[in-house]
């Protein structure tokens, strides 16, 4: 990854309304928005709405966030580490994308899907089994040679409480606020790359069997192009880089339609069919 910026925090405030028309927004299931994109003369500007502002320089080498009053500084933490740092370093022509990623059989299994699928949970429960997670929101993918090395972020999963009850054997629980669950001994996180076996893409959980159907190079990029991090959409000169580099990931790496039930009951089951599935490749099974 290319060197991180320099990341200023000033002292909190109340979100002003901005001048400027937002040229691109992201938007959660429930279609409201989680950022927005705006000019601010030379300078970037993201807004995490009720949360915090990030003004990058057009030169990406320093950002300064601007914390709304009740915004913590783990909150500021993870949407830097997790939002802000991974559409730099695209900008900048990196490979960065929205996903998480376990270790099995000595490989790194990227689990890609849109938010409130069940990525982190996943993650989660596979390193329950003994599958040590290597990145919960954002897959860090450098090329070496004719491999891609994921690299490990933060050892913390951020879960909903009715995960957090599930990854700590305890009784189910509501959905809750969200929350942020470190490595362990019982859930253990990698801290070396590891070279990306495979893509798994989430599909909607509507279906009551496990599935793991191997996509071609089209399907798949098609789908990975839903889960990057672009910071101007309208500079189709990086935009356009940034596609060679996503369809050169399609055509390297094998991808695969994954999909199951959702339900805790289920996930050791689920856990078990990935397990067996990648490993046995990996080891010759």
């Amino acid at each position: 990854m290319t060197p991180a910026p320099v990341l200023q925090t000033m002292a909190a405030r109340e979100q002003e309304a901005l001048a400027s028309t937002p040229y691109d927004r992201w938007l959660t299931p429930a279609g409201d928005v989680a950022a927005e994109f705006h000019r601010t003369g030379v300078s970037y500007l993201m807004r995490f709405p009720n949360q915090a502002d990030f003004s990058i320089a057009a030169d990406l080498a320093e950002i300064v966030c601007l914390p709304a009053p009740e915004t913590d500084e783990k909150t500021i933490a993870s949407l830097f580490a997790n939002s802000v740092r991974p559409v730099i370093g695209n900008h900048a022509g990196e490979l960065n994308l929205h996903g998480s990623a376990v270790v099995i059989g000595g490989k790194a299994i990227a689990i890609m899907g849109y938010s409130r699928r069940g990525k982190t949970t996943l993650a989660g429960a596979l390193a329950k089994a003994g599958h040590p997670f290597l990145s919960e929101d954002v897959l860090a993918l450098t090329l070496d040679g004719r491999k891609y090395e994921v690299a490990p972020q933060r050892p913390v999963l951020r879960v909903f409480a009715d995960t957090a009850a599930y990854l700590a054997g305890q009784p189910p629980s509501d959905q809750g606020e969200k929350s942020e669950i470190a490595g362990s001994a019982d859930l253990p996180a990698a801290h070396h790359s590891a070279e990306l076996g495979a893509i798994c893409l989430l599909g909607a959980g509507e279906i009551n069997t496990v599935s793991i159907t191997q996509l071609g190079p089209s399907a798949a990029l098609a789908d990975i192009m839903q889960h990057s991090f672009v910071l101007d959409v309208e500079d189709r000169r990086r935009l356009s880089a940034h596609f060679e580099r996503l369809a050169a990931l399609a055509n390297a790496v094998p991808c695969y339609q994954l999909d199951y039930p959702r339900d805790f009951a289920r996930l050791p089951e689920v856990v078990a069919a990935i397990a067996d599935s990648f490993d046995g490749q990996y080891n010759g099974d």
